[in-house]
């Protein structure tokens, strides 16, 4: 059964779900009815729970670490999608708070170099936004491009692990 709570940061309204104990599924957004919607097209049983404990200490820490990005988040997470996507998803968490990557590189991370369209595409797919760090993920030009929450979002949350890591 997967449950949700919706919380509000400076970066606008945030769902977070479970399935049992493992986070399934984070995302962002300006208005909340949009996440419910993007939850139910994945999930369509996904009811929200309030009075869940742990699921409201996964979303507490995913607020804190929106507003302060120390290190990196350590929750459980459960990834659904293809083989390829997860193996994307888990090179992703090899790349640091306040470094960037390009597509390119976690292709050659991969050792799928010649698969730098799919790599991007897995990124797109990617629904544990910060849990799976897509947003540190940018053009070879070194340009942000493309977040399925909003490049003002990727720009914020890059910029305020770059700061934490200069303290």
């Amino acid at each position: 059964m997967v449950e949700f709570e919706l919380g509000i940061s400076s970066l606008g309204c945030l769902l977070v779900a479970k399935n049992n104990s493992d986070i399934c599924f984070v995302a962002l957004a300006d208005e909340p009815d949009g996440l419910v919607e993007h939850l139910l097209e994945k999930y369509p049983h996904a009811k929200r729970q309030k009075n869940d404990a742990l699921l409201t200490d996964y979303l507490i820490q995913i607020l804190n670490y929106i507003e302060s990005p120390t290190g990196e988040l350590d929750l459980p997470i459960e990834m659904v999608g293809t083989s390829f996507q997860k193996s994307v998803w888990k090179t992703l968490l090899q790349v640091p708070a306040g470094q960037t990557r390009t597509y390119t590189e976690l292709a050659n991370m991969l050792g799928k170099p010649s698969a730098v369209r799919a790599v991007a595409n897995a990124c797109a797919a990617n629904s544990l936004a910060l849990l799976v760090p897509c947003h540190r993920i940018i053009n070879k030009n070194g340009t942000l491009s493309g977040y399925r929450w909003g490049i003002e979002r990727k720009e914020i949350l890059l910029d305020r692990e770059k700061a934490l890591l200069s303290v």
